[in-house]
């Protein structure tokens, strides 16, 4: 196995588990703020941020790792390939319940302003 396969994995395993730790921590704080009825939007700027950042990194890091590398060299590094594509799935699933927790969320303000909107007609 190439030291730069084994390598270029390695990083992309290490990014795919800060992508997974910065979901839990952002989803976390999101729903603190949603449970004390705060705006959580300061505070996820930062965190959408990092994820954007560190999806980028991680498309190509995964990028490179195809383009530079036959099927061969890739397939002799398999534990550590099948570990990017179960962090993969996690991340596909993690990504799912952030969606939904965001569109929960979005329900939960627009019930918010109607309530308010039919007492300001009082």
């Amino acid at each position: 196995m190439t030291t730069g396969v084994k390598q270029a994995l390695i990083n992309i395993n290490d990014l795919s588990r800060q992508l997974l730790s910065c979901m839990l921590s952002g989803q976390e704080v999101s729903q603190e703020k949603t449970d004390t009825q705060e705006h959580p939007a300061a505070v996820n700027t930062v965190t959408d941020k990092e994820l954007t950042e560190l999806l980028s990194q991680r498309e190509g890091l995964i990028k490179d790792l195809f383009e530079q590398n036959t099927t061969q060299d890739i397939a002799l590094a398999l534990t550590l390939v099948n570990e990017m594509l179960a962090l993969d799935a996690e991340l596909a699933r993690k990504a799912q319940t952030c969606k939904q927790a965001l569109a929960e969320q979005v329900l939960q303000l627009k019930k918010s302003v109607k309530v308010t909107q039919s007492y300001q007609e009082y």
